[in-house]
């Protein structure tokens, strides 16, 4: 039987170790996380963004995806999204777990809503995933320039009044490429994992670009999940060109082939790292 996603994450929090959430647009990047996570054999979420997701499922239909690129290790997430109705229809298409981000509204709202949502996912062994302070920087759609640190009064609050699975917070990371990292805050998730204890999950948004010294120190403050996106598109962008310089026509097999193959090293690249 499969294990639940809840149990995964707290069998690798014991172990100091963390999964990755990988954001996926098409069938070559689906078909590579499977493969990956088939041969390592440990769990792999495949995350979307609202916008493709609503793309995918007006194409193919959210249940031939799931049933497609599911296997023993494989989970499904819904990322950052504002629109409930959307998150109970993820829910109940079967995701293992959705991200409720309230972070751009004021926190007694955001706690409502988040609430909202927990008491309609827990019903369906859903988790939930919600966050304070804004992570910076726009991708797939979602976000703003500007950016916030999560307040550790209001973390508290948010915890105490939601019970939520998943706590991702603020901390100076942002989505896309980094500039530099002179802006991260370590303390808040050292301090956020004094404060709430031991059992507090916790996930960590905009992990390209961060150093092995960056996210080993974040697995030792409960970080069990951690987003990849903008590597994957330009590993994407890198492939293509490698096909174009190599190939005179285009083949769909090969192409394929090669797409799954270099993106499917790509995903174990991270887990190997620091999930196994």
């Amino acid at each position: 039987m499969k294990t639940k996603l809840k149990d995964a994450l707290v069998t690798l929090k014991g172990k100091h170790r963390s999964t990755f959430a990988f954001n996926l647009q098409n069938f070559y990047q689906l078909e590579a996380a499977k493969t990956a996570s088939e041969k390592l054999q440990i769990p792999l979420i495949i995350q979307f963004s609202e916008r493709y997701l609503r793309f995918l499922d007006e194409k193919y239909g959210i249940a031939y995806i799931i049933n497609t690129f599911s296997n023993q290790f494989t989970y499904f997430h819904l990322d950052h999204c504002t629109d409930i109705d959307f998150i109970k229809f993820c829910v109940d298409a079967g995701f293992d777990s959705v991200m409720y981000d309230g972070s751009a509204f004021e926190i007694g709202q955001n706690i409502a809503n988040s609430i909202e949502v927990i008491n309609y996912a827990s019903k369906k062994g859903c988790l939930v995933e919600g966050e304070l302070g804004k992570v910076s920087g726009v991708e797939d759609g979602f976000g703003d320039e500007g950016s916030s640190y999560a307040e550790m009064a209001e973390i508290q609050r948010y915890v105490h009044e939601t019970k939520i699975d998943l706590m991702a917070l603020g901390i100076g990371n942002a989505h896309g490429f980094y500039d530099n990292l002179e802006g991260l805050k370590m303390n808040i998730l050292k301090e956020a994992r004094e404060t709430l204890g031991e059992d507090q999950l916790f996930v960590l948004h905009g992990g390209t670009g961060l150093t092995d010294e960056i996210l080993r120190e974040a697995i030792g403050y409960g970080i069990v999940k951690i987003n990849i996106s903008t590597q994957i598109k330009k590993k994407t962008m890198d492939i293509m060109h490698e096909y174009l310089k190599n190939n005179a026509l285009y083949n769909e097999i090969s192409f394929y082939n090669l797409m799954v193959a270099e993106l499917s090293d790509l995903f174990v690249s991270y887990l190997e790292k620091y999930t196994i």
